[in-house]
């Protein structure tokens, strides 16, 4: 295993050597470069760019859809935060700390925004903010963006998010409502809704735009009206009043994702959405981003934000362009920008390999400079001309310069407290119309049934036999820290001394032997073997090296178990994991907002237990630990909680093998400015940036 990883780096040295002979010469005299202020890149008057006006963004996913309501991945994300606006944005590169942003105060007890029984949150709404169409942006709007995105609903989507505060603790989506209310459950009372859903007495039509519509005409109108009076706008006062279901710790924090972006009503539903009407509702439930994409709402934008919306052709570019007329009158925090933007054209291409994206940034042709992973790292390091930490970097500290003729900045030691990629196991997987990824779909050697990781016991030889050391020395280049917790660092619930899985390939056995599947011939899986697929994101090499170190290990342990490593495009490769097609899969998640909830919710009881598709009842187990711990207000008891009730739990079921939280590093052009490091963000919100 050593020796594989060995000659790997050894390739990247070599490359490395190629590169930086077709580079500058080297300079042997050491200096300061002067980075002008904190968040400013390091500096030298060599190094200019060919256009100031237009950056040029490589990289290599794509959005899956631009529609707010169903947008959930990174990708899509960024351009949702650079063309939309929300009500509160992140101070600068706290991911705690917010400020006003379509907002004029954020809502407290201290200034009425918030209701003593913390139930009702009144926003303030800025006035004279126009949409890039040239209407008014209205508090109507805003209440309006929030009700079409709850009502769109989908388990694919991120409106989980809103439906639990404002509907009732434990609930995911719209379409529980309809059935619980056509079952005589008030809507108005959560706790009841909350029994009837988990008590599982009838068949909820998650994503079944067809069985949705065929409740009552007037349960669905009323479904719709009752999720209207839970946001309220009123002119004369220009606020928008949030009612809660119950007290919601992170209920501000939410509104910073690209989920809470405003839109215009109008445009909206004249590009394919939903125009208000509560009688057609259920028209717009839970689209595809396939079939968003038909329309302007999913394969365009147009909001309130610093950039515009130009064009999308997908596979190759994504155009921004600056909002001349951008609301922004007063920095929101010290050295901000405010107006429009100084970039004046953001260009997005798309460029899956390193190689190609790095010689682009020797040439200038890029102002980015992005790795496939930390493997890349070393390569990276052979065109550096200064370096500094981010805690430098961002107090004003100057780039030491090593070599006045090469074109990078390093900045390091940047902590990603608030992301992760983790190894996810499916349940089940979906076999309707085939499915290449399970090979024969049989347990017969040369395949797994559909269901083989229902098995606790092979997710546990899974985990243990994953080289975790590997990881981390030859992938991360050792900059890393060990999640010992489904939750964060920080977080309500992180424990250093939780149970941890260990690469031990006689344990992987023994859970393989421990199995319980059997052949029709009676042969056990540990002699018998296996076939199937695991996948990764085409141009993200670290997740290609996950599931190889997943294949050696497998193979470590039997050469009877075959894991084959399969890259797909972005779009593909979410589709295949939203179609409940894959076994297993390499994916990254960053917090939507930072608690605990947003994990345990996610992993255990929403989002991806759905592509995991998480029997019913662990997930009616773990719904009951996520709906109590999210109502316990007191810190220290809710920590205690879960430790105590949710770690041991999660360890055992082995769900996901957890992996590292990363120690960053950012390697950009010497003549960029501006950039910081918001873990919350999706990519990069270019309004701040700047070059010379």
């Amino acid at each position: 295993m050593k020796s594989k990883w060995y000659v790997v780096l050894t390739f990247l040295v070599i490359l490395s050597t190629l590169l930086v002979a077709c580079g500058p010469a080297d300079s042997a005299e050491p200096q300061d470069v002067d980075n002008g202020s904190a968040g400013a890149a390091a500096s030298d008057e060599v190094w200019t760019s060919k256009d100031p006006n237009v950056w040029i963004e490589t990289t290599y996913g794509e959005p899956d859809t631009l529609d707010i309501s169903h947008a959930y991945e990174s990708a899509g994300g960024e351009i949702i935060e650079n063309v939309y606006d929300r009500l509160l944005w992140y101070k600068e590169d706290s991911v705690t700390e917010f400020v006003p942003w379509l907002a004029t105060e954020i809502p407290s007890l201290e200034n009425g925004g918030i209701s003593e029984d913390g139930l009702t949150y009144t926003f303030k709404i800025r006035e004279g903010v126009k949409f890039h169409d040239g209407s008014d942006m209205t508090v109507d709007d805003v209440a309006y963006s929030m009700v079409r995105n709850i009502l769109a609903g989908g388990t694919d989507s991120p409106q989980w998010m809103w439906v639990e505060p404002l509907l009732g603790a434990g609930l995911l989506d719209i379409s529980e409502l309809v059935a619980a209310y056509e079952n005589g459950v008030a809507l108005d009372d959560p706790q009841a809704m909350y029994n009837f859903v988990s008590s599982g007495e009838v068949d909820i039509p998650y994503d079944d735009r067809a069985a949705l519509a065929a409740y009552s005409p007037e349960t669905l109108t009323a479904v719709c009206e009752f999720v209207q009076t839970r946001v309220v706008a009123d002119p004369e006062t220009s606020t928008v009043t949030y009612k809660l279901a119950q007290p919601w710790a992170p209920f501000l924090a939410t509104f910073l994702g690209y989920w809470g972006s405003i839109q215009s009503k109008e445009w909206v539903g004249a590009n394919g959405g939903w125009d208000g009407d509560c009688t057609t509702w259920t028209e717009n439930y839970a689209w595809s981003a396939e079939e968003l994409n038909q329309y302007p709402i999913g394969n365009s934008a147009m909001g309130t934000g610093p950039y515009m919306f130009d064009h999308w052709t997908p596979g190759e570019e994504l155009v921004m362009v600056a909002n001349e007329n951008f609301w922004l009158e007063e920095p929101a925090w010290e050295g901000m920008p405010t107006g429009a933007p100084q970039l004046k054209t953001i260009v997005i291409k798309q460029v899956s390999e390193f190689a190609t994206r790095l010689a682009m940034a020797q040439a200038g042709d890029a102002d980015n400079v992005l790795p496939g992973s930390t493997e890349d790292w070393p390569i990276l390091d052979g065109f550096v001309g200064a370096e500094v930490t981010y805690d430098e970097y961002m107090a004003g500290v100057p780039a030491v310069g090593i070599d006045s003729e090469k074109p990078f900045v390093k900045i390091s030691d940047i902590l990603a407290v608030n992301t992760r990629t983790d190894v996810g196991f499916a349940f089940t997987v979906n076999t309707e119309g085939g499915n290449s990824f399970i090979g024969s779909g049989q347990l017969d050697g040369d395949g797994i049934p559909a269901d083989f990781f229902s098995d606790e016991h092979v997710r546990r030889a899974f985990a243990y036999c994953f080289d975790y050391d590997t990881y981390l020395n030859d992938v991360l280049q050792g900059e890393g820290v060990r999640a010992p917790t489904l939750m964060l660092p920080g977080m309500a619930g992180y424990d250093e001394n939780a149970p941890q899985y260990t690469y031990d390939i006689e344990k992987c056995r023994e859970e393989l032997k421990a199995s319980t599947w059997v052949s029709e011939d009676g042969t056990q899986l540990y002699d018998l073997g296996f076939r199937f697929s695991a996948i990764y994101n085409v141009g993200n090499t670290q997740r290609q090296t996950i599931a190889e170190i997943i294949q050696a290990g497998m193979q470590e342990a039997g050469t009877q178990f075959v894991v084959e490593v399969v890259g797909l495009p972005w779009p593909s490769f979410l589709r295949s994991i939203n179609a409940k097609k894959v076994p297993i899969f390499i994916i990254g998640w960053i917090s939507d907002y930072y608690d605990t909830h947003n994990w345990v919710n996610t992993f255990t009881v929403g989002y991806y237990t759905f592509k995991q598709s998480f029997p019913d009842e662990i997930r009616q187990e773990f719904n009951q630990i996520a709906v109590q711990g999210v109502q316990i207000s007191d810190p220290e008891e809710r920590d205690a909680y879960y430790k105590e009730v949710f770690n041991q739990k999660y360890h055992d079921l082995s769900p996901a093998i957890l992996l590292y939280h990363l120690k960053n590093r950012n390697y950009q052009q010497r003549y960029t400015h501006g950039w910081y490091a918001n873990a919350a963000y999706s990519n990069k919100w270019y309004y701040p940036l700047w070059k010379d």
